[in-house]
């Protein structure tokens, strides 16, 4: 079964993607997000997460769906005021490196109204790790999956982490993401 750590950070990328398919999810108020959010929340932990429902674990459960629900309503902030107006939840990526063919899913792929995109990789914690990754300029999965959408569109996208239990929106800038902590790489280098 793995750890809590492992179990509620694939159950938050489970909701997150759930929510992100919907097709109104970008037009939901806060009113409407927290309607489906409750009912989506208890199906998911009745198909994935029954381990939180057994006995003695109540705290835990309530505790997750707090912190998620918190996640989830800060996250849908930093994509309205970012002007995103399509997020593409567990998209798969491919291309070419000179080792050969590479692909894999990146966690939500945004759009803003200008066209140009975003890469997000969620993480259930880490608030100290990823920022450090962002400044020493070594966030090599998302590096990776931006060469693929870059292959793919043709210009770099932005990259950020969001850390789910701190409901936390790391960039190495503020230019995608107006109100996320920046982690500038102190090589100056960029993901490119």
């Amino acid at each position: 079964l793995g750890g809590d750590f492992r179990l509620m950070g694939t159950l938050a990328h489970d909701l997150v993607e759930r929510y992100f398919l919907r097709a109104d999810a970008l037009k939901l108020n806060d009113a409407e997000f927290l309607a489906w959010f409750d009912p989506a929340f208890n199906q998911l932990m009745s198909e994935e997460g029954a381990i939180l429902r057994m006995p003695g674990r109540g705290a835990d459960l309530e505790g997750f769906r707090h912190r998620l629900r918190q996640a989830l309503l800060g996250l849908r902030q930093q994509v309205a005021r970012a002007g995103v107006v399509s997020v593409a939840p567990e998209m798969e990526l491919s291309g070419q490196f000179a080792g050969g063919e590479l692909s894999g899913f990146a966690d939500l792929v945004m759009q803003k109204k200008d066209g140009a995109h975003a890469i997000v990789d969620m993480k259930w914690s880490g608030a100290k790790k990823y920022p450090e990754k962002l400044r020493q300029n070594r966030h090599l999965q998302l590096a990776i999956y931006a060469e693929l959408l870059r292959q793919k569109e043709g210009a770099w996208p932005a990259v950020a982490y969001y850390i789910l239990d701190r409901g936390r929106f790391f960039a190495p800038d503020r230019a995608a993401f107006p109100e996320a902590e920046v982690a500038a790489a102190e090589s100056g280098e960029n993901t490119a």
